[in-house]
């Protein structure tokens, strides 16, 4: 796509319903899809925007070395969780209810549990 310049510019939108919130976990997301839209197009994303459904505005986020460099820091940070087999407690919020993770996730489900006990019950067969 780079021998047609200047024909086109992708540009990420990510809708929220709610109004901008205090940290940057938003704008960290969208810098995330830009990073793999650069990856899959070949191309460089300089910025995007946030759409906030209750405030009906959309929020230009500017894709700066420091935004990516935290977004790659956070990917890090996952990889080596993965690899050392280790799932995080959920920290259930007033947040949850509207989460898109919420079915994956099920907060109230482990409420007190370990993630370990959970899976070992899982796997024991019943005689």
């Amino acid at each position: 796509m780079k021998e047609r310049d200047g024909l086109w510019q992708p540009y990420p939108v990510e809708y929220k319903r709610g109004r901008p919130k205090e940290h940057t976990a938003d704008a960290l997301q969208l810098c995330g899809q830009a990073l793999c839209l650069e990856e899959m197009l070949c191309c460089e994303i300089p910025e995007g925007a946030l759409y906030y459904g209750e405030i009906r505005r959309r929020e230009k986020i500017m894709f700066t070395p420091e935004l990516r460099q935290e977004v790659k820091e956070l990917l890090m940070e996952m990889h080596r969780l993965y690899q050392r087999c280790y799932t995080p407690k959920v920290r259930p919020g007033k947040g949850c209810n509207a989460c898109s993770m919420k079915e994956l996730c099920l907060p109230k489900l482990m409420r007190g549990k370990s993630v370990s006990e959970y899976l070992r019950r899982g796997m024991e067969v019943d005689p």
